[in-house]
């Protein structure tokens, strides 16, 4: 039988194992630079390869999520990504390396999606908790990867095994998805009131959401892919130390989430957004300012994840809501953003590390939570415009956080 309970954690397990495969990632690109006889920099193009990929995909996977449900896709998204993520391991040069990469990113991009919208129609009433919730659990496999990663770098001088450990826990979930996961489709219904609205992708709303979304997922993914080497070059601290650190920012990140589940069920969407953001910007902030202060730039690594916990799932949730009569479309053009972000903005960051030093690289991450703060604001004024009528067609059906 088909439960809202098993599709809820069958949920969160998928993401506790895309946490992992994410996470570790920024741990072992030494060891990605050793196998391919490479440079950090040129391996920092995984981070290309992963969300060129995942930005191909989604478009197309929330298409087939509104035709087929999001099931078959999450199914076919696992199997895909599982095998990126092993040639991502075995590769003995960049090429192989960012094929790989590719690959990988095809598969996580049909698995994120897939999961989210789950989430957000399965438990439509209660998106907003229901979407942060299961990103909680993308924490927590977040946190662990790093951690399991310091573990195995200290023991075995590697932290690649860590990965095949998220391949193996997405592959073992397949049948039980088969079995028990619901899988909702939505149909679009066409009223004649609907007719005469503008197309979902006409909306600037829709549009504002990606760029939010855009500047976040590059954001979060240079902060953790990037952050490990920025301690051991600002403050010479083993690498091994620097992947708990690393862990720590995943561990606060998912407690927001959490945070963020609760608060959900309490505060509208728009009051989450503004108080994430601007903790955001004021913890980036001083980030950038502590270069080389051990005690402040940890502080700030942690109070980034904090605040940045809530910034995609609730993102993510208004956007589903704003857009129910096509939401796997709205959502993969969304995400699809996203995966542009997280595409270019690690590499630049990378290149700003290694060229420019540590106290620029990190002034990115403030420049773009002060992007994202602003565009925010953008969107609520547009919204509250549209609710008042004042944009027709902007959106689809408007519906309060």
């Amino acid at each position: 039988m088909r439960t809202s309970q098993a599709t809820i954690i069958l949920s969160c397990i998928v993401f506790i194992a895309l946490g992992i495969l994410t996470a570790t990632i920024g741990p072992v690109l030494p060891d990605l630079a050793r196998n391919t006889l490479s440079t950090l920099e040129a391996v920092g193009s995984i981070f290309t390869a992963i969300f060129l990929g995942a930005f191909l995909a989604q478009i197309a996977a929330g298409t087939l999520a509104d035709r087929f449900g999001p099931r078959p896709v999450l199914i076919s998204g696992i199997v895909i990504m599982s095998a990126g993520m092993l040639g991502v391991t075995l590769s003995n040069s960049v090429f192989l390396l960012f094929a790989s990469g590719l690959l990988a990113g095809l598969g996580h991009g049909a698995v994120d999606i897939s999961v989210n919208l789950l989430a957000a129609r399965v438990f439509q009433e209660r998106s907003t908790a229901a979407v942060n919730l299961v990103n909680f659990f993308f924490g927590v496999g977040a946190v662990a990867g790093p951690a399991m990663a310091s573990f195995t770098i200290n023991r075995w001088n590697t932290g690649i095994p860590v990965i095949w450990v998220g391949i193996s826990v997405v592959l073992v979930c397949i049948p039980f998805i088969a079995l028990f996961m619901q899988s909702p489709v939505d149909h679009m219904k066409i009223s004649p009131e609907g007719l005469s609205r503008a197309p979902f992708y006409r909306s600037p709303l829709l549009w504002i959401a990606g760029m939010i979304l855009f500047l976040y997922v590059g954001s979060e993914n240079g902060m953790g892919g990037w952050t490990g080497t920025y301690l051991q070059q600002s403050i010479s601290i083993p690498a091994d130390q620097a992947a708990l650190i690393v862990s720590g920012f995943w561990m606060t990140l998912t407690l927001g989430r959490l945070i963020a589940a609760y608060l959900g069920t309490k505060w509208t969407a728009d009051r989450l957004m503004v108080i994430s953001l601007t903790g955001a910007v004021f913890s980036a902030v001083t980030l950038a300012l502590s270069t080389g202060n051990m005690v402040l730039t940890v502080t700030s690594i942690l109070l980034i994840g904090l605040f940045f916990g809530p910034v995609y799932p609730t993102t993510f949730s208004i956007s589903a809501s704003l857009f129910k009569e096509s939401s796997g479309k709205a959502a993969g053009l969304i995400v699809a953003l996203a995966s542009l972000g997280g595409m270019i903005l690690p590499p630049l960051q990378g290149m700003v590390l290694t060229r420019l030093g540590n106290q620029a690289s990190v002034a990115m991450i403030a420049v773009f939570s002060a992007g994202m703060l602003g565009v925010n604001f953008i969107r609520w004024q547009l919204n509250r415009r549209v609710e008042n009528s004042e944009i027709p067609g902007a959106g689809t059906i408007i519906v309060k956080q």
